[in-house]
């Protein structure tokens, strides 16, 4: 079965203040009436293919919302990340498409040695952003789900930009077979830097945007 490799941008600690449920405006509340929907809508189809995760989706969503994510389930770490991904995909952007892979992890642990060998330093390696886990900021371990699927990441927007730039530097000496998908990587990444770098001071600027990934499947 293939993965999806999803991304998107959002302001880290907007998603950390949906996480805490700390200082939410009307909208907010409202946005979050949308999310719990969605919980629900997702809940339904696990059930509906027989998955019982221990702990459903609704619940993981009201556990992030109370400032906690203890649940002992075994595969809690699937709902956890399930509700978190509806929190980040309502606290930013349109959700694009980067590539669907059979193993994204086998292709980017590949792709770190071959730019590595072309002179990337190691602090600007896809790997390290793409499935980093949830950001920082926010202030409750989330346990990942113990298969490695759902996958979150993010990466800052200040380190996009020196990526983007290393990685077109090394394009030409990596294997030509993994081109294309750094070529995808570029684009992704450069879209959002672009627009976010020259774009200071507009209304919806945040200094701690990111660019958030999901791989999922």
């Amino acid at each position: 079965m293939s993965k999806i490799v999803n991304y998107s941008m959002a302001s880290r600690g907007r998603v950390a203040q949906f996480v805490t449920g700390r200082d939410l405006t009307a909208d907010d509340r409202e946005t979050l009436e949308q999310v719990r929907e969605l919980a629900r809508m997702h809940q339904a189809d696990l059930e509906r293919q027989e998955l019982d995760w221990g702990l459903t989706v609704p619940d993981a969503l009201q556990h992030l919302l109370s400032g906690h994510a203890d649940s002992p389930a075994e595969w809690a770490g699937n709902a956890y990340y399930t509700a978190l991904q509806l929190i980040i995909d309502h606290s930013g952007s349109d959700i694009s498409t980067l590539a669907s892979y059979s193993s994204p992890i086998t292709l980017y642990t590949v792709l770190d040695k071959e730019l590595g060998t072309a002179g990337v330093t190691s602090d600007l390696l896809p790997t390290q952003y793409i499935f980093s886990g949830p950001p920082s900021e926010i202030p409750v371990h989330i346990p990942p789900p113990p298969e490695g699927s759902p996958e979150i990441g993010v990466w800052p927007m200040q380190k996009a930009g020196p990526a983007v730039q290393a990685y077109r530097e090394a394009l030409d000496r990596i294997d030509p077979d993994l081109r294309y998908e750094l070529s995808e990587l570029i684009e992704a990444l450069d879209g959002w830097y672009s627009g976010w770098h020259g774009n200071r001071g507009m209304q919806w600027w945040r200094e701690d945007a990111a660019v958030f990934f999901s791989v999922v499947g």
